[in-house]
């Protein structure tokens, strides 16, 4: 996976080290602004500058995970781009489409949400979980409403969670690196795209586009 060592280094049985570690991630949660959530909030019911967001669980104890909320607004119908969505999971099985962040795995999922798939990074090694809900606004567009969450203990993401969402309806405009995204039926541009993170997550285009 695109992380560091540290981001996600707890071993799956816990010990006096991992509880410690987890006390630690606790406090500073509850000390920072950044990872903090207003009473009787949760991450099923996140808000993006005032928008009521769904994310979908995470089994992180004390749901100290990273995670990443997006919301923007495609210049498409909601059928087009939850069209363009399951073509792309569904292009992995004859080879059309690959995810382009270390080719990790999407499979359709029932999160809730318009549509949800989990991830399997391109290591074998971690399944993260997204969900999308999709709005037809005024002008004949879709807001795009998503999320996604780690399911392990972690601080760093590399920008994973944010790849997660992100290339499933990003358009052949969206360009790092001299790499762009490979829309398969419907190249749509998205507008006023908005992000915000759980625990120190990052978005950076350039590290989604990599293969």
């Amino acid at each position: 996976r695109q992380q560091g060592p540290a981001a996600r280094s707890c071993p799956t049985t816990p010990t006096n080290t991992h509880l410690h570690i987890v006390a630690v991630m606790l406090a500073l949660a509850t000390a920072s602004s950044a990872w903090w959530f207003p009473s009787g909030a949760s991450t099923r019911d996140a808000t993006v500058d005032g928008i009521d967001l769904a994310c979908p669980d995470t089994s992180a104890p004390f749901g100290l995970a990273c995670g990443m909320k997006v919301v923007a607004t495609a210049k498409a119908s909601c059928s087009d781009v939850l069209e363009e969505m399951h073509a792309r999971v569904d292009g992995q099985a004859d080879g059309s489409w690959h995810d382009p962040h270390n080719r990790g795995t999407y499979a359709v999922q029932k999160y809730g949400g318009s549509f949800s798939t989990s991830r399997l990074t391109g290591d074998g090694k971690f399944t993260d979980k997204q969900l999308f809900t999709l709005t037809r606004t005024g002008s004949g567009s879709c807001q795009i409403q998503a999320c996604s969450r780690s399911q392990v203990p972690s601080g760093l993401d590399a920008g994973t969670n944010y790849c997660n969402l992100k290339m499933l309806f990003c358009g052949s405009h969206d360009c790092a690196g001299g790499r762009c995204c490979k829309p398969l039926k419907h190249d749509f541009t998205t507008a006023g795209e908005q992000t915000e993170k759980f625990m120190q997550s990052s978005v950076d285009l350039g590290v989604c586009l990599k293969v």
